[in-house]
């Protein structure tokens, strides 16, 4: 007996042959009698394989997601030659004139001690490092040339201790806008960071 000639096959989309045509196959001759147009079977591999792919699709569009959602979190943070910036913010103050502290923490992840040279940002005319000292009679702060950060240590200024000093604001500063400002450092160079105003507590 000669091979039906409507087989399926895995995997494989059929379709049968039209009413009344002849299929032969070795000495005999078989004539198909199914419906004229029978309807298309996608085996269940197909199937699986379809969703298969719709799950990677979906997943990749979830990397890409993330990808643009984290930069925009970590925004706060700079990082250069093993130093990390991270809470730069300055005082509000509507006056211009002005001289704010500018606060800052700093992560020094070398094994060799860095410094804070310099610090250029667009709403000051100029800019001081600090100290506090403390002996006798009240707390005095006092210029000094750069603000040492030990190795494998964080240093966070504060108006208390080290800090930057921005003198003769240039403009209003309103809580809640924020600004770039570039600190300079003794061997990891100039780093930008941004700053947020903040209303003062």
């Amino acid at each position: 007996m000669s091979e039906h000639p409507a087989r399926l096959e895995r995997d494989q989309i059929w379709s049968a042959p039209s009413e009344g045509s002849v299929q032969t196959g070795g000495n005999s001759t078989d004539r198909w009698r199914g419906p004229a147009s029978p309807p298309r079977i996608v085996s269940e591999a197909v199937a699986r394989r379809r969703d298969a792919c719709r799950k990677i699709a979906a997943s990749g569009l979830l990397v890409a997601l993330a990808a643009l959602i984290l930069p925009t979190a970590r925004s706060l943070a700079a990082s250069g030659e093993g130093l990390t910036l991270s809470e730069a913010w300055v005082p509000a103050t509507p006056e211009v004139g002005r001289d704010i502290p500018l606060l800052v923490t700093i992560r020094n992840d070398t094994t060799a001690p860095e410094a804070l040279m310099r610090v250029r940002c667009p709403v000051a005319n100029f800019s001081e490092r600090h100290t506090v000292d403390r002996g006798e009679g009240a707390p005095a702060m006092r210029s000094i040339p750069s603000i040492p950060i030990p190795a494998g240590s964080t240093l966070v200024l504060q108006p208390t201790a080290y800090h930057v000093m921005l003198l003769q604001t240039r403009e209003p500063l309103e809580p809640g806008k924020r600004f770039s400002c570039t600190i300079v450092f003794q061997k990891a160079g100039s780093i930008e960071t941004e700053v947020e105003i903040r209303k003062s507590p």
